[in-house]
C-alpha cells in the first residue's frame, strides 16, 4: 500500500470554495483513486459532520471556537490533535495556501517526524507571500515555513521570485501545475447564434478588476450589438458592479447569476471568457474555460501568460486598459472564426499540459521523490 497523505485546507467542498480549494479536492480524489490513503483536515462549518467520507477521501473537521484569530488557533489545535491521533497512518502532510493550515502542518511534521509540503495559491499583492508580510502573524508563518517546510510548491515565475526574495531555499521550491478534468469540462457545440456571450466566473472582488471588464464591455457593445455579459459568482464588489452596468446603460445586457455550484451550463453557453484580474496563481476558472473550448482573454499576471502559451492560444491584455479590452472584445465578438480558432487552441493546450491525469501523476512523483530523500 502507498503511504498515507493528509491534506490541510481552510475550506473544502461541499462548502463554497475558491480555485485553490477546488484543486485540493481534485488532487485528493485523484490520489484516493490511485491507492493513496487520503485524509483532509478542514474547518467545520455549514452544519457539516465532524467526520465523513466523500469520493474515498476521509474528511475530518475539527471544531472551531471563538472570533477571528481565536477561531484560527482552535482550528490549528484541533488539527494537531487529529495529526497526532493518525500519526501511524500517514507520511506526508500537504497544506494548501500559506495560512493557518500550513502553520499547523509544518509544526506538526517537525514534532512527529513527517514530510511536509505547502502549496502557495497566488502571487502579487493578493498572494500568499506578499499578504503574509503585512502582519506579524504572517511574518511568523513565513519564518516557520522557511525553516521547516520540506517543499514549497509554486505555480509560476512570480511566486518563485517572491519566495526567493523573502529567503526561501531555492532547492526546496518545486514548480507544479494546477489541473483540470478534461472529461467534465469539454467543448459544447450548441451555442446561441444570435448572441455572443462574454463570461466571467469567480469572486466579485477588487483583485479581479471587473470594473475594467464592464467599462470595456459597454464600449465594445456599441460596435458589436450581439455581445452579452454574464458574471457568475458573488462577492463584495457585486453592488458596485451592478450599479456600473446601470450607469453605462448596459444593465439589460448584463446578467449577475450569483454563486453557482455547477458552472458547466454557463461555460457551454459562453463564447468568450474574460479574466481582467490584478493577480493570479493559476486560475481554476481559466483552465475550465479553456478546457471547454472558449476563446479566452486575460491579463499576463501570475500563471496566465504561461497557461495561454504566451498568447498563442488566447489573448493577453494589459491590466486596467479599458481601450485594449474593448478593442479585443469587439474584434472577437465580430469574428466567429477567430473565436473558434482560439477556443480549439485553448482546448488542445489543456489536453497537452493541464489534464489532471498528467498533473496528478506529477504530484505522485513529487511525493515518491520526497519520501525517498532524492534530489528534485
Amino acid at each position: 500500500m502507498k503511504p498515507g497523505v493528509i491534506m490541510l485546507v481552510n475550506e473544502y467542498p461541499p462548502l463554497p470554495v475558491g480555485g485553490a480549494e477546488r484543486q485540493a479536492e481534485r488532487l485528493a480524489v485523484y490520489l484516493a483513486g490511485h491507492e493513496w490513503p487520503v485524509w483532509v483536515l478542514t474547518r467545520r462549518a455549514g452544519g457539516l459532520p465532524p467526520n465523513e467520507t466523500r469520493d474515498e477521501v476521509r474528511i475530518i473537521r475539527p471544531e472551531t471556537r471563538g472570533p477571528g484569530k481565536f477561531k484560527t488557533i482552535s482550528f490549528v489545535l484541533g488539527c494537531w490533535v487529529a495529526l497526532w491521533r493518525l500519526r501511524h497512518r500517514y507520511e506526508i502532510l500537504h497544506a494548501h495556501l500559506a495560512y493557518g493550515p500550513a502553520f499547523a502542518a509544518v509544526l506538526a511534521a517537525r514534532l512527529i517526524g513527517k514530510k511536509v509540503i505547502v502549496k502557495l495559491g497566488n502571487s502579487g499583492i493578493y498572494g500568499d507571500i506578499l499578504a503574509s508580510q503585512k502582519t506579524l502573524r504572517g511574518r511568523l508563518r513565513l519564518f516557520v515555513l522557511r525553516r521547516w517546510a520540506d517543499v514549497i510548491i509554486i505555480l509560476n515565475e512570480d511566486m518563485h521570485n517572491e519566495a526567493l526574495a523573502v529567503g526561501f531555499d531555492p532547492s526546496r521550491l518545486a514548480k507544479m501545475k494546477n489541473g483540470i478534468d478534461v472529461g467534465v469540462f469539454s467543448p459544447s457545440y450548441q451555442k446561441l447564434e444570435e448572441t455572443v456571450n462574454v463570461l466571467y466566473i469567480g469572486r466579485l472582488a477588487a483583485q479581479k478588476s471587473l470594473q475594467t471588464l464592464i467599462e470595456a464591455f459597454a464600449q465594445a457593445a456599441q460596435d458589436c450589438p450581439e455581445l452579452r455579459l454574464t458574471m457568475v459568482g458573488d462577492g463584495p464588489e457585486r453592488p458596485a458592479l451592478e450599479a456600473k452596468t446601470r450607469e453605462l446603460g448596459v444593465a439589460d445586457r448584463a446578467t449577475f447569476t450569483g454563486r453557482q455550484d455547477d458552472v458547466r451550463p454557463y461555460l457551454e453557453a459562453g463564447d468568450l471568457f474574460a479574466l481582467p484580474s490584478a493577480a493570479e496563481g493559476i486560475s481554476n476558472a481559466l483552465l475550465e474555460a479553456m478546457s471547454s473550448g472558449l476563446a479566452c482573454l486575460a491579463t499576463p499576471f501570475g500563471g496566465n501568460a504561461e497557461v495561454l502559451d504566451q498568447g498563442r492560444c488566447g489573448v493577453l491584455l494589459p491590466h486596467g486598459d479599458v481601450a485594449a479590452w474593448s478593442a479585443a472584445l469587439s474584434q472577437l465578438g465580430n469574428d466567429r472564426e477567430s473565436r473558434g480558432r482560439l477556443g480549439t487552441a485553448a482546448r488542445r493546450r489543456i489536453l497537452d499540459v493541464y489534464a489532471f491525469s498528467m498533473v496528478g501523476a506529477q504530484f505522485e512523483d513529487l511525493y515518491q521523490t520526497l519520501l525517498a530523500g532524492e534530489e528534485r
